[in-house]
């Protein structure tokens, strides 16, 4: 790894406009990963969940700490565990977030950047949520 590198930190609270509940994120841009890509850690606090959405491009999350959900529309819902790995492909609906009871956080290793960001659609309601932590 070379000792010199330029790296930039970004940190802040995602909008509520793409979540439900409190999701906070730190982005590192450096010399050290491949252009065009971007690799960030995103927290969410107990109950909170992204939106549905698609990606552009390819996004790989990997597990830190707590237990979240994953679901890819039609399909069922997915428990996430530190050190897992998911590969979510472009133009795939999704949404992800943490269980009721702890924080949930992953790293996410975003590629082909220039492809945009993707489309945010509606929120995962408390009653499609909620209704997962019953069983």
């Amino acid at each position: 790894m070379p000792t010199n590198y330029a790296a930039i930190i970004e940190e802040g609270k995602v909008p509520s406009t793409y979540m439900t509940g409190e999701v906070s994120y730190k982005k590192q841009s450096s010399d050290i990963h491949p252009e065009n890509t971007v690799i960030k850690e995103v927290t969410f606090e107990p109950c909170s969940r992204s939106n549905w959405h698609s990606n552009a491009s390819l996004h790989m999350l990997i597990v830190k700490e707590g237990t979240g959900y994953y679901q890819e529309r039609g399909s069922a819902v997915r428990m996430l565990q530190k050190d897992e790995v998911v590969t979510i492909l472009p133009g795939v609906e999704h949404w992800y977030g943490a269980t009721p009871f702890e924080k949930f956080s992953y790293v996410a290793i975003i590629t082909e950047i220039d492809k945009g960001h993707g489309l945010w659609l509606e929120p995962v309601t408390d009653g499609e949520y909620f209704l997962l932590s019953s069983h």
